[in-house]
């Protein structure tokens, strides 16, 4: 990140105002609060004592943090760690009690032709090609104190907590992502326009009811209870249960309903008997997007059409037994491009967010009705007839039947290709510490739920020997 200061003399006449300035270069955390801050220290640092300085600056944070240090808010509170730059502005705040400083910081517009303030901008954006611009030392602006929380030689200056929480996040996300039944994810690193948004995906998982008008709250628990069973490809299908309940489901049974196929996941999406339904409910999906795109195009006052164009694009839209993006979207992997296409259209992202996770589960509930409730009553009249009771279904296998040593189980075909996930060896940490990427994680919480759901299910099944149906 590039930073600048310059110092004008007053009254000194337009065109010899500069008396000097100084440009440079920031590194780790990037923002714009950052680079201020960092034009801050740099200008106090070579001031001498008992100073008068009046900064102008167009960045509210910036004054806003500078009124912090006045009060000496980062080294008696809390709100030291608390902050971002924490380090960067206890050092400012340590120069102006050691050297006796008076700041004066008072706002300007930006962007309002002030001409010294653009001056400064185009001084800060020309520092990374600059041969004279300087790299600001960490240890300068460091050592205000004896302790620092370092990471991969990487001074921590966000909020400690929030950086321990996105250590588990990533590390919670990499034991999801590695279970043979989310392999399929990294089938979608070649396509482009189905790239998976995990913020998106945790934030649609988790939906509140109030987001989500579509459907009784009476019924809440069984949608969850589907919604999150087919993310983690734990849906009672006859392959599952052929494992769960050997005793009772023998190897030779196929669909209840198109009596053509082993029933896995990928079946239940491909049946015959159904694949016309799952079209119209696809279809549904997409004008609904279709809808909502016209409706933000309006009031953004936007032509919403290369949107409309990109969406119907998407290979997701194609249902096949190869096309792993469609197995994504209705697993409820969710794509970026989803929210960047409101985003485009000068939607919040979080708004946006809040618009797709509906759609998204108004899906949900039309595929849970449509396809798995016919699915599920087909096969409940066949176990009525072979006498498979509930009491059946959810009592331990005999003791003396054969015993069944878990493998994780996946409903998807084998892979034609090996495949090695893309982001396996990357420092997501690293990563959102020196580039500032986004890791896309919701919550930590949610995320050790969802594992300890895959956990507490397969210890469950495997320990008991049976499977409760939906």
């Amino acid at each position: 990140m590039g930073w600048s200061w310059v110092q004008l003399i007053p009254d000194a006449g337009y065109l010899n105002s500069v008396a000097s300035y100084v440009h440079g270069t920031i590194q780790n955390w990037p923002s714009s609060t950052r680079a201020e801050a960092a034009a801050i220290y740099a200008a106090l640092s070579v001031f001498p004592d008992d100073s008068t300085i009046s900064i102008y600056t167009d960045f509210q944070a910036a004054i806003d943090g500078l009124n912090l240090c006045a009060s000496s808010s980062y080294t008696n509170s809390r709100l030291y760690y608390k902050s971002t730059n924490f380090e960067l502005w206890a050092s400012i705040e340590s120069s102006i009690r050691s050297k006796r400083l008076t700041v004066l910081p008072i706002k300007v517009k930006g962007h309002d032709g002030n001409y010294w303030n653009e001056f400064a901008d185009s001084l800060a954006n020309s520092a990374h090609y600059s041969d004279e611009a300087s790299l600001l030392p960490v240890a300068s602006y460091t050592s205000s104190h004896n302790v620092r929380l370092v990471y991969d030689t990487i001074v921590c200056e966000s909020n400690p907590r929030r950086l321990f929480k996105l250590y588990f996040q990533s590390t919670f996300l990499k034991d999801l992502l590695s279970l043979r039944r989310f392999q399929f994810v990294y089938c979608l690193y070649n396509k482009d326009d189905y790239v998976v948004d995990w913020d998106l995906t945790w934030f649609t998982l988790n939906l509140s009811l109030a987001h989500d008008a579509s459907f009784q709250a009476s019924h809440a628990t069984r949608h969850y209870t589907f919604k999150f069973k087919l993310f983690l490809d734990d849906l009672p299908l006859l392959e599952k249960l052929k494992i769960t309940c050997s005793d009772l489901y023998i190897d030779l049974l196929t669909c209840r309903s198109c009596r053509d196929h082993m029933e896995d996941l990928m079946h239940l999406i491909l049946c015959s008997k159904c694949r016309s339904v799952m079209h119209q409910i696809l279809q549904s999906y997409q004008n609904h997007l279709f809808s909502k795109l016209r409706e933000a195009g309006e009031v953004a006052d936007m032509d919403p059409t290369p949107m409309l164009r990109k969406l119907s694009s998407l290979s997701c839209w194609t249902i096949s037994s190869s096309n792993w993006s469609s197995y994504a979207l209705i697993q409820g992997c969710l794509p970026t491009m989803f929210i960047d296409l409101f985003v485009d259209l000068s939607i919040p992202r979080q708004s946006a967010m809040k618009v797709v996770a509906a759609i998204h589960n108004n899906f949900i509930q039309k595929l849970r009705k449509r396809i798995w409730n016919p699915r599920t009553y087909d096969k409940s009249k066949w176990e009525d007839a072979m006498n498979i009771t509930l009491k059946l279904k959810t009592t331990p296998q005999p003791s003396n039947s054969p015993a069944t040593s878990y493998v994780p189980f996946s409903s998807l075909p084998p892979l034609t290709h090996l495949v090695t996930p893309c982001d396996s060896e990357v420092d997501w940490i690293k990563n959102s510490m020196t580039q500032g990427w986004d890791v896309n994680f919701y919550s930590g919480r949610v995320i050790h739920y969802y594992v300890s759901i895959v956990a507490s299910t397969l210890v469950g099944t495997y320990q008991e020997g049976r499977s409760r149906e939906i």
